[in-house]
């Protein structure tokens, strides 16, 4: 059932897992692996993160599945920087949602190695229909002589932290609430795709035009971001929405101008940290008055992420 990824060279006779969708490994996440890692001293087994791929609303369909904070592969090695040893994928299918409570716990107990302790949040729901709550996992680990703990939500100010509460927050344009519940500034996930070159050809500043995979999109405006392109980081600064000097009435576009980057990014894989709005997004009369505005932008903004990226 589970698909374990543990550290080669290190035997593990036992794991203990950490159970959960982990959307962003936010704090609240943190704190349940934080967890495990205890439980797994204790029981001297290896601390194991477990998550489900794809993100169980995707296969259920209703209510509509959420906008990935990140891709799957992102999430894994933020489960392992967090502290957990190893990592597990539970493949989530119409069957898997058809298992009742007490046939998915006879399922984790089937694991190998076998598992000692199984931690979740206190909300996790599991089985068919989410029939299955913490009281009833207790109860059945409890005989099995299996550690459990459930922890609690973690709170900032009268918010519970979740990854639902952080989509909100970046699409409401709260990105201080978002970073602060995720641990880091949020970040759009994709592809560089063709533009139209005007940026580059008529304001002389080339941008990257994103097709976001994952992440959400904040409110439109011009902002402070650092891009991710081949492991390197570059202060950047993107603008979101409809372009409307030069829009073409096909909808937001996610365009990131690197100041003196110099290569190809066309068709590669592009991370933007959202850090900071800089202004609403606006139409100039003309192209000069943009070009203008696009060099203030391009200052204000390396005033603000240059001591951090170089830092």
């Amino acid at each position: 059932m589970i698909k374990l990824d543990l550290p080669s060279g290190i035997p593990a006779e036992a794991v203990v897992l950490g159970i959960g969708v982990f959307d962003g490994v936010h704090l609240g996440h943190r704190r349940i692996i934080s967890e495990v890692v205890e439980m797994g001293r204790r029981t001297r087994a290896l601390p194991v993160a477990v998550t489900f791929v794809p993100h169980p609303r995707e296969v259920l369909g209703c209510p509509p599945p959420p906008r990935l904070l990140m891709p799957p592969e992102e999430r894994l090695r933020r489960l392992r920087e967090a502290g957990a040893a190893g990592v597990g994928i539970i493949d989530f299918s119409q069957s898997i949602a058809q298992t009742s409570p007490a046939e998915f716990v006879e399922a984790l107990m089937a694991t190998h190695p076998p598992v000692r302790g199984i931690c979740v949040g206190a909300h996790w729901r599991f089985g068919r229909g989410g029939a299955g709550d913490t009281a009833f996992l207790a109860g059945e680990l409890k005989r099995r002589g299996v550690a459990f703990k459930a922890i609690p939500e973690l709170r900032i100010g009268n918010e519970i932290v979740s990854s639902s509460m952080i989509r909100d927050a970046i699409a409401a344009g709260d990105l201080r609430l978002a970073s602060s519940m995720l641990g880091s500034s949020p970040k759009l996930y994709g592809t560089v795709e063709c533009g139209h070159r005007l940026a580059g050809r008529v304001l002389h500043a080339p941008t990257a035009n994103l097709h976001v995979e994952f992440g959400v999109l904040p409110p439109d405006g011009v902002y402070a971001v650092r891009a991710v392109a081949g492991g390197k980081v570059f202060p950047a600064v993107a603008n979101i929405g409809l372009s409307p000097t030069f829009g073409d009435g096909n909808g937001r576009r996610v365009e990131t101008h690197i100041p003196d980057f110099s290569g190809d990014l066309y068709r590669q894989k592009l991370e933007v940290e959202i850090v900071a709005k800089l202004r609403d997004e606006k139409r100039f009369t003309a192209p000069a008055e943009l070009e203008a505005q696009i060099r203030a932008d391009i200052v204000n903004a390396m005033r603000l992420l240059k001591p951090e990226v170089n830092g």
